[in-house]
């Protein structure tokens, strides 16, 4: 399959012919070190991420700093709307961890009418999504810890990354020299924030050696 069709250039032209002043905000943004991705960019990596298997009505928004995402998603042979407003509060690297704390508010379920669910979800106080998590029988292993409306993830603990070495050697040696000082939405933006620490810079190159 291929990485970059003729449409997707085509749509990155328009995008940039309809937001001229992307380049200069690119421009500054790194300048200070932080990258800017336009929401349609962000779904288009998504999409090739899952090699074209994302909902169709998958819709990203930008509430600053957060990022409202919603779809219709098949659960147990039925299809089911929800939205969050996801906020990210901290991303840490770690030499074996990629950690994530985010909220998640606003969270909105919509079954099909009279499915089993729909009586069930009636009784849940989806406020406080991490604390429905101790009615499943089992936890995914990358979420590390979940209370209210706080999600502690870490990423290293998805199958993809879990099982691919070079991956982990790669954030291991960023974990050395970057920090991320913020993840958030700004205007149509998706912005990451970084910070550097030269002196890590021979630690790193260690552990792209191993």
């Amino acid at each position: 399959m291929k990485v970059i069709t003729l449409d997707d250039l085509q749509r990155g032209f328009s995008y940039l012919a309809s937001n001229p002043t992307y380049l200069l905000r690119s421009a500054v943004n790194a300048a200070r070190l932080r990258l800017g991705i336009p929401l349609d960019g962000v779904k288009w990596l998504l999409g090739k991420a899952a090699r074209g298997k994302l909902p169709p009505d998958l819709r990203l928004e930008a509430v600053p700093p957060g990022l409202r995402i919603s779809a219709t998603a098949n659960v147990m042979g039925a299809a089911m709307f929800a939205s969050a407003l996801l906020t990210v509060e901290q991303v840490v690297l770690g030499v074996d961890s990629l950690r994530v704390s985010l909220r998640v508010r606003e969270l909105t379920i919509k079954p099909p009418p009279e499915s089993p669910i729909s009586s069930m979800l009636m009784m849940m106080d989806l406020s406080k999504p991490g604390d429905l998590l101790g009615f499943m029988p089992m936890k995914p292993p990358m979420i590390i810890s979940a209370h209210g409306d706080l999600f502690v993830l870490d990423l290293l603990k998805l199958p993809k990354l879990a099982n691919n070495p070079l991956a982990r050697r790669i954030i291991a040696a960023m974990s050395e020299v970057l920090s991320v000082k913020e993840l958030a939405t700004e205007g149509d933006l998706l912005v990451l924030g970084l910070g550097t620490s030269p002196l890590g810079f021979m630690a790193a190159i260690g552990h792209l050696r191993e």
